[in-house]
């Protein structure tokens, strides 16, 4: 899929339309926050701007499939089911409704590529992509499976790493992450923010910075 054909899918009012009402229980509910999981973020960064593109960065190549980098993919999917709720937010408003929408359908294409269950919540989902990931990141494989449990993941834990061992090919989620952090870095050069947007333009983005550490 070319780029060009995907973006113009996300633009499409259908597409737009199933994402933004998703089958998935928590884009029914207000938008309250909730906090990143532990782990899947460095400490000392803004997490809305460091899940963006720390998403981009672990999905570049992922369109022809990235293999054997379980760590890699269990980040890229917990962030994903953060960002897609979290984007949902007013504070989010200014950026695309076609970036917004990109993430969602991102989302859905990692949980089939994973095997996870579609109608999961995402808060859920991401305590335990997160789970696997810090298990990963320690190696301890044994740990990563525990933390993938039949109830998110009805093949379990063991055939769910396997799966994030080789995800297969995944063009949205290259697609859509890489198209948000654009999105987020036009707004940031072009103090396209609206004005109640309470996070300053980084310094190295023409703005006066710094970033605080939370929205």
């Amino acid at each position: 899929m070319t780029r060009r054909r995907a973006l113009l899918l996300l633009a499409s009012p259908i597409v737009l339309g199933a994402a933004g009402l998703g089958g998935c229980a928590e884009l029914q509910r207000p938008n309250v926050p909730w906090p990143v999981p532990p782990g899947l973020l460095p400490v000392d960064q803004e997490p809305g701007r460091a899940a963006v593109n720390i998403m981009a960065q672990r999905m570049l190549g992922a369109s022809s499939g990235i293999k054997d980098e379980p760590g890699r993919i269990a980040q890229a999917a917990g962030l994903m089911e953060w960002m897609a709720v979290e984007l949902n937010r007013a504070r989010w408003s200014a950026v695309p409704p076609d970036a917004r929408a990109g993430i969602g359908l991102a989302r859905d294409e990692m949980r089939g590529a994973l095997g996870a269950d579609p109608l999961a919540d995402s808060p859920r989902l991401a305590a335990a992509l997160a789970a696997a990931y810090r298990a990963l990141r320690s190696g301890n494989r044994a740990a990563a499976a525990a933390a993938l449990p039949s109830s998110l993941f009805p093949r379990g834990g063991d055939a769910t790493l396997l799966r994030l061992s080789d995800p297969g090919p995944l063009p949205q989620g290259e697609i859509s992450t890489t198209y948000l952090a654009e999105r987020v870095r036009v707004l940031d050069e072009t103090n396209g923010w609206s004005a109640d947007f309470d996070t300053p333009v980084p310094a190295d983005r023409g703005g006066r910075g710094p970033i605080p550490l939370a929205f």
